[in-house]
């Protein structure tokens, strides 16, 4: 990322083409190659499959965000178009204004639009397997670099299909402590900190190679991420929470910390989106199985009856004829005639 000051900007297009489509991991990030405008390096990002695999995602990330100098942000106001290819009318876009920083480096939407109008052959999205995305900017506009007053973190957002995520929340210096030369930590998360440092010491490893205004917005990413479901039950995770999670686990995501211990509790609290919808149907189909379960013992104790008469019923048969020998009761008795 270059230094020297973005350029304003009016109006500027690209396009990225992506080629065989439908051969893209679900729930994988996939990439354009990176891009300038105004002085800006970006990078568009999809995933083919959020939101339980049913919607394409589509962010614009500022590229080599690690870089950014310390103040450094721009404004932007841009539309996000998946191209129509049999009319540009129909068209899907979502529009985005947003400031960019070091602590809120990408924008889109989880729940851009449906996989399933997408790919449909005759929506005339996709053609020879291609879509075309594109990103139209209006406005670039730089602010001044100059060093902050206050440290600025994201806040908890909520990401919905075509609003964009809320602006970033400002910190004051009184809630910041210097916590084991990690930088200006939030005072709430400092307790959470301690703890998961105490599990994964090796997570100090990062302030090796990075610098301190890096390391400084990891750890405050993860204390965001920790609090987050310290605070909250199984049962809140509903589809605005879920969203919010997803947002703070994604920017957390680029700090390249070993989360891996971390990961499989953030991934089990994602899938709980829909689940009162899940739990209801789970309920139904218990109570399906134990009345057919019930019907079944009673219809075995009554076939098990039906067995003991069956048996009895062919004993009785055994005796009766027993020095019986059947007639054609309709022949003639005869008198001996050989």
């Amino acid at each position: 990322m270059q230094n020297q000051q973005p350029k304003d900007i009016t109006y500027q297009k690209i396009a990225w083409t992506i080629r065989n489509f439908r051969t893209l991991k679900t729930n994988t990030r996939h990439y354009s190659e990176v891009f300038t405008i105004g002085d800006c390096n970006w990078k568009v990002c999809v995933y083919r499959g959020r939101q339980d695999g049913k919607f394409l995602a589509i962010y614009l990330y500022v590229a080599d965000a690690s870089s950014l100098p310390s103040g450094w942000s721009i404004d932007a106001d841009l539309t996000l178009t998946v191209v129509n290819q049999v009319s540009r009318e129909k068209s899907a876009k979502g529009d985005i204004k947003h400031k960019f920083c070091a602590h809120a480096v990408n924008r889109g939407y989880a729940s851009f639009m449906p996989l399933r109008v997408l790919q449909d052959p005759s929506s005339g999205f996709i053609s020879k397997d291609n879509c075309i995305v594109e990103v139209e900017f209006y406005v670039v506009k730089p602010d001044r670099i100059e060093p902050p007053s206050h440290l600025t973190y994201p806040s908890l957002s909520k990401e919905s299909k075509q609003v964009p995520a809320k602006e970033p929340k400002a910190v004051e210096d009184d809630d910041v402590v210097d916590f084991k030369d990690l930088g200006r930590i939030e005072k709430p998360f400092v307790p959470l900190l301690e703890e998961v440092l105490s599990w994964h010491p090796s997570l100090m490893d990062c302030k090796n190679n990075r610098s301190r205004r890096f390391t400084e917005w990891a750890f405050n990413g993860l204390g965001r991420v920790l609090q987050f479901l310290k605070e909250k039950k199984w049962k809140d995770m509903n589809d605005e929470n879920c969203e919010q999670l997803q947002n703070l686990w994604e920017e957390l995501e680029i700090s390249r910390l070993d989360l891996s211990w971390l990961e499989p509790l953030v991934k089990s609290a994602l899938k709980m989106k829909g689940y009162e919808e899940k739990a209801e149907k789970v309920k139904k189909l218990k109570e399906n199985l134990e009345a057919l379960e019930t019907e079944m013992k009673e219809l075995k104790e009554k076939l098990g009856d039906s067995d003991q008469n069956v048996e009895m019923i062919r004993k009785d048969l055994a005796n009766v004829e027993e020095g019986f020998e059947e007639k054609d009761l309709d022949a003639e008795i005869g008198y001996g005639k050989p």
